[in-house]
């Protein structure tokens, strides 16, 4: 908790970046600050390095670079974060003025201080070809971001040897303890009144529903969302978060895999397996509710503490959401198959989402009526061309 507890003042900047990087000054030097996913900061906590790679940019007569900041979880698909680099630009520049020597602190999206280090790079290279840049404009940004993902597939053993290595050193702070949230997230229905947070997660499932019901907060009040609502026939969970919007009723299911270091190690080829079976998994699971609904139109429900819940399921149209972990670009069509198949029998709108689309989503289109929005024009691409589009979302800073 290094930021944190020693330079409180800096968090208003952080939360206010959409993952990626910044620089700000700490209490005893620049502090790189990466925001990121549990995925990528237990993987940096664990190799102890990362790799900055320079993507070149070319459009008509503008050149760029595109600074890719790797985290080889995998050998063959690492962890990234792309960073336009924008000549002025308060990132950029800092990231000219940035020492060999220097901090290391990564934050989730909830603005969650989880590892923080003392860091080593040779960074003479890296700042030589960032002084040089030419003039770009910020429309670049999402041609910037297709070449770079491009450019770093092709990568060869020559482009890696001139990558920059960060070697992640000292820990600021322990890493083994307990992060208890405060009250400003606890408003919704189901809500102890805290919760508690593990970078390390082995038993993932509430620890994803929480940070799920914390994204739906920037469009939904806290006052229309339910946490694990119990069906008072038979004690028997009846999906994982209920959100009553003014339009539709969400229906939502949660899936996630352990966040620990062994899993680090599982192959690229059996997570995408995972990444199916969550996904049949979590659209079996929404078969339950919406057959409960159409069987009993407003099921009598409770919340886990005994508190009855007087809400009418059947007053809105239903949609159904399921968020998985990861997915992956080139295995959308056997997604869509599987969720097209699935909403053709149920009759109602259904969507799925990685955590992190789901992130960038909420992030983006903060009310339900910009939410519903994308969630419409979504589903009617996937109808049409019946596969569902991958998100487009460019997170750019705003500087």
């Amino acid at each position: 908790m290094y930021l944190t507890i020693m330079k409180p003042e800096a968090i208003r900047q952080i939360a206010e970046l959409p993952r990626g990087l910044c620089i700000v000054e700490g209490p005893h030097g620049p502090v790189l600050v990466i925001k990121t996913g549990k995925e990528y900061i237990l993987a940096a906590k664990q190799r102890r390095e990362l790799k900055l790679y320079l993507a070149p940019y070319k459009a008509d007569e503008t050149r760029g670079l595109t600074l890719l900041t790797a985290c080889f979880d995998d050998p063959q698909s690492p962890l990234l974060i792309k960073t336009a680099l924008r000549p002025a630009a308060p990132t950029t520049e800092a990231l000219r003025r940035l020492p060999d020597e220097f901090y290391v602190c990564f934050f989730d999206e909830h603005n969650r201080e989880l590892f923080g280090c003392k860091a080593q790079a040779e960074l003479g290279q890296l700042r030589k070809e960032i002084s040089v840049l030419g003039p770009l404009g910020m429309h670049h940004g999402p041609q910037m971001y297709d070449q770079a993902d491009r450019w770093f597939s092709l990568t060869t053993h020559e482009d890696d040897a001139r990558a920059t290595t960060v070697f992640l050193q000292e820990d600021l702070f322990p890493s083994d303890y307990l992060l208890i949230t405060d009250l400003t997230q606890q408003g919704f229905l189901g809500s102890k009144g805290y919760s508690n947070f593990r970078l390390e997660r082995a038993e993932p499932g509430t620890f994803q529903e929480l940070d799920i019901i914390y994204l739906l907060q920037r469009a939904y009040p806290p006052e229309r969302i339910i946490h694990g609502p119990l069906k008072v026939s038979d004690g028997e969970e009846l999906t994982d978060v209920v959100v009553m919007g003014d339009r539709v009723t969400l229906l939502l299911q949660a899936k996630d895999s352990p966040n620990t270091p062994a899993i680090l190690n599982t192959k690229l080829e059996r997570k995408r397996k995972k990444a199916i079976s969550q996904l049949a998994g979590g659209l079996q699971q929404l078969r339950g509710p919406i057959s409960t609904i159409r069987r009993e139109g407003n099921p009598a429900l409770r919340l886990v503490d005994g508190t009855p819940l007087d809400i009418d399921l059947s007053a809105r149209p239903l949609v159904g959401v399921v968020v998985v972990k990861e997915l992956f670009i080139d295995n959308y069509e056997e997604y869509s198959a599987m969720i097209l198949q699935f909403m053709d029998e149920v009759g109602i709108r259904v969507l799925a989402f990685d955590y992190d689309e789901f992130e960038v989503m909420t992030r983006h289109c903060p009310s339900e009526d910009e939410l519903l929005s994308a969630f419409y024009e979504i589903s009617k691409c996937a109808e049409e061309n019946r596969i569902y589009p991958r998100l487009r979302f460019t997170d750019l800073p705003p500087h």
